[in-house]
């Protein structure tokens, strides 16, 4: 589109595309590939040249994401016992990708025999390189101490090395790459280390460790040589603090970079009718400009899961289209399984799925400062500057102006939990207050907001490997006050656990969830590794070796299935483990018990008691078969223990053994017009078995069996020396009966007769129970309005242990029974002078 106001014929339009080529005559609506060999911004320079001989100008910016070439070579190997070499490698969309490799043989060793290859991650500057691998104890080194003896120091480099291991550290000449081209690179590495065994007579198996970003190269590479029928020779994966789902950093902080990048300072002209530019924010920040090429190059793009676009005040939510299509051809692609090579994982997040530490939403970065410019630097300088640029009306405000001040505001909060809310907002402005009373705001770089989309997960404070803001950019003193959370999520611990292997849709319930070895999570959303290891406590520093993942590593490297949890102490109760089985077993008839939720690489102790009683068989699968002898019968209660790193997690299950108890008693009675009222429980230990009243039959009687509970109703002045009831209680093992011969008194002979009744509803009950209690007498000198009611109210279990007493008043009382294990319970009601007891089962 071609905007004029001349009214002459457009006779040619020539661009200068910036990129050395000069002027060029182009066609309107005409596509033009142009070719780049810098990226950066460039300046688009348009000459419109009109029929007479005037030609006028026009310009414009964009900015190039372009990562150079760095040649048709793979890697180069140094390092004692090899030789500096180049070898070729495939090429990826026409371009190969490099790496230094150092070799590092274990004492003893003259040939590459026992390797350890270990690929690097993200790393633009190339700081990070195999002397910092081995000889750094902070976050990606393993000079870490393992040795839990504090007065012995021994190293996770040391431990290594003892292991025989020849360490082969793959250093990318572009870490910041195209994932699928270093993975070519790291295939290259592969077939060099095979060839080298293989002449030196080794039948040693790798091992590659890929850390951060590596992981996703290391595991991509190893695939796609299964993908076409090459042999990686490899035994063990591992990935370490990987983002196999995508890793984060702060939209704000992103927001940020890309606002200031692209803003200069200028200085309004005419108030603020149009702007004159003074410099660029990068000229005295050019770290921006570093940090959004870091933010485009290609494994950013690849791996970040929330990502913008556009710089200045055009900033924007991109739809992280290379994002999501590395992504699909990843999690497609799948694990490598090539001869049972066995994939574990070690994660920096917590096991207990703590959070970082702050809330959604919250701010992360937080100026609303003033400079205020004393006057004669308001006149001399500001003055002087609008002087230069011509403008009579500026110089006249601020020599007018008695108060000057260049206000800064950023604010920068952390993502809400799918909620359309300002997570950026910054602006620099001039304040001025004219003639003492106007005020006048004038802006130097343009203001900018950036809102959440309502579909993103709140990233940036769920459980996960954590990055220090200090980590990534050297902060000045002054603006580290204004720092308010300085440690984000970088690896989500369901990114690095690869939860539901990228074929499930996360959800805010799966980010600060218990992801526990000892009790895995299940599918679909299940870990594709064999096995993981977590943190303890707290989320640890991204890609950080540590005394006890040090050791878990050590232990699978020697080829034994590691096993490090601490949840015993910390969220046991979020593990789910439960036995599973029946509730009763019967004599010489054995019954199976196992641990529901409990990871297989995991065998726990079984017990019971009574002891003596049973015979006791612990299976192979991690079960436990028990027969009872004969010797006891009655409840007993059987125990797994399982044993941790930190602490044991001790589980009981109780089971009734052979035919269940049965006992009849008589709970109350009363008299209330022409009836006599008594109400009869059994009480048992095997609140599932079925149960039959027997009762002769007594003229003018009535008999209202329920359950475990029976009612009659007796003419009101019935007497009788042997008034007989008869229960039979039946269970899977058999029946039992309990007879019931107790003398009946006729009205006005016993006291028992409280002034209430009560009913307990649901019976039998899981979490809450209510009781509805009632008038039933008929004294005038008891009677009570039902709201008045004030009772004490009791819970006891069938062995007489009180676990419930409180007063509540009125008609109708709830009592949470949640934590009552299921079985047989009591409930007495008292007003101090009678009681009434009640029965009730729990079965959850």
């Amino acid at each position: 589109m071609v905007y004029t106001n001349s009214s002459a014929s457009l006779n040619q339009v020539q661009v200068d595309f910036g990129n050395g080529s000069g002027y060029q005559t182009i066609n309107l609506n005409t596509t033009y590939p142009i070719t780049y060999t810098s990226g950066g911004e460039k300046e688009l320079k348009v000459k419109f040249v009109y029929a007479g001989g005037t030609t006028l100008y026009s310009h414009s910016k964009i900015w190039i994401d372009y990562i150079a070439p760095q040649g048709n070579y793979a890697a180069r190997f140094n390092g004692f016992g090899a030789t500096p070499e180049i070898i070729a490698g495939d090429a990826w969309q026409g371009i190969s990708g490099a790496a230094n490799v150092t070799i590092e043989l274990a004492p003893g060793h003259t040939q590459l025999t026992k390797p350890l290859i270990v690929v690097e991650g993200f790393d633009p500057d190339g700081r990070f390189n195999y002397f910092s691998f081995i000889n750094r104890d902070d976050p990606g080194g393993i000079e870490v101490d393992i040795n839990p003896d504090p007065s012995i120091l021994y190293s996770l480099n040391e431990a290594i090395e003892d292991e025989d291991y020849d360490l082969v550290f793959i250093d990318f000449l572009n870490a910041t790459d195209f994932i699928q081209r270093n993975a070519l690179v790291v295939e290259a590495v592969i077939d060099t280390v095979n060839t080298r065994k293989a002449a030196a007579g080794s039948t040693e198996k790798n091992v590659v460790m890929g850390m951060s970003m590596g992981g996703l190269v290391a595991r991509y590479a190893l695939r796609d040589m299964e993908i076409k029928s090459e042999i990686h020779d490899t035994k063990l994966y591992i990935s370490h603090d990987a983002p196999h789902q995508g890793a984060n950093i702060p939209l704000a902080y992103q927001a940020l970079v890309r606002h200031l990048v692209g803003e200069n300072i200028s200085l309004p002209v005419f108030f603020s009718l149009f702007d004159v530019n003074i410099f660029d924010i990068t000229d005295i920040a050019p770290d921006l400009e570093e940090g959004i090429a870091l933010l485009q190059t290609p494994a950013a793009q690849q791996m970040l899961l929330y990502q913008l676009q556009g710089t200045g005040d055009n900033v924007s939510i991109n739809n992280n289209t290379l994002h999501n299509s590395f992504i699909t051809e990843y999690s497609n692609m799948g694990y490598p399984q090539q001869n049972g090579i066995r994939n574990i994982a070690i994660a920096n997040g917590s096991e207990c799925g703590i959070p970082v530490g702050f809330a959604d939403n919250a701010t992360l970065f937080d100026v609303n400062e003033t400079i205020d410019l004393p006057y004669v630097i308001s006149v001399f300088a500001l003055g002087t500057i609008n002087a230069l640029s011509l403008n009579p009306l500026k110089v006249v405000s601020t020599f007018l102006s008695t108060n000057t001040d260049i206000k800064a505001k950023f604010n920068l909060k952390a993502l809400p939990n799918q909620e359309s809310k300002n997570i950026y907002k910054g602006k620099i402005f001039i304040k001025k207050k004219v003639l003492g009373f106007i005020n006048i705001e004038e802006d130097l770089i343009d203001e900018e907001n950036i809102n959440s989309s309502s579909t993103m997960l709140p990233f940036d404070n769920v459980s996960g490997g954590i990055y220090d803001i200090n980590e990534l950019v050297t902060l000045p003193p002054n603006l580290n006050d204004y720092l308010l959370e300085g440690q984000f999520n970088f690896i989500p611990t369901f990114s690095s656990l690869d939860i539901g292997s990228g074929n499930q849709t996360i959800g805010a319930g799966d980010l600060n969830k218990t992801y526990s070895p000892l009790s895995p999570p299940s599918a679909p959303k299940n870990t594709p590794f064999d096995n993981f290891f977590t943190n303890d406590l707290a989320n640890e520093q991204h890609i950080q070796f540590t005394l006890n993942n040090g050791n878990w590593l050590l232990e699978e490297l020697r080829d034994n299935n590691a096993f490090y949890s601490c949840a015993s102490i910390v969220c046991s109760e979020t593990l789910d483990l439960t036995i599973l089985g029946e509730n009763e077993a019967c004599e010489s008839n054995p019954e199976t018990y196992i641990l529901d939720n409990l990871s297989p690489n995991i065998t726990p102790s079984w017990s019971i008691s009574p002891a003596g009683g049973f015979n006791l068989i612990s299976n192979n699968d991690g079960s436990v078969t028990i027969t009872p002898n004969g010797s006891f019968s009655g409840e007993a209660t059987l125990t797994s223990t399982i044993y941790t790193d930190c602490n044991d997690i001790i589980l009981n299950k109780n089971i009734l053994i052979g035919k269940p108890s049965i006992n009849i008693v008589r709970i109350y009675e009363y008299c209330q017009g022409k009836y006599h009222y008594i109400n009869f429980e059994a009480n048992t230990n095997d609140p599932d078995a079925s149960i039959n009243w027997s009762y002769f039959p007594i003229s003018g009687a009535n008999f209202y069996p329920n359950g475990n509970t029976l009612n009659v109703e007796l003419p009101k002045f019935y007497q009788s020396n042997s008034f007989e009831l008869f229960v039979t209680i039946t269970n899977s093992c058999g029946s039992k009966g309990s007879f019931y011969d107790e003398p009946i008194k006729k009205c006005g002979t016993f006291t028992n007769q409280p002034p209430y009744s009560a009913r307990i509803s649901p019976n039998p009950a899981s979490s809450e129970i209510n009781i509805l209690t009632t008038i039933v007498s008929e004294d005038e000198s008891s009677k009570k309005s039902k709201d008045e009611i004030n009772l004490n109210y009791e819970i006891y279990d069938v062995y007489g242990y009180k676990l419930y007493s409180k007063q509540h008043k009125g008609k109708s009382v709830n009592i949470g029974t949640e934590n009552l294990k299921e079985g047989f319970y009591i409930l007495m009601l008292s007003d101090g002078e009678e009681k009434v007891t009640k029965s009730f089962i729990i079965k959850h």
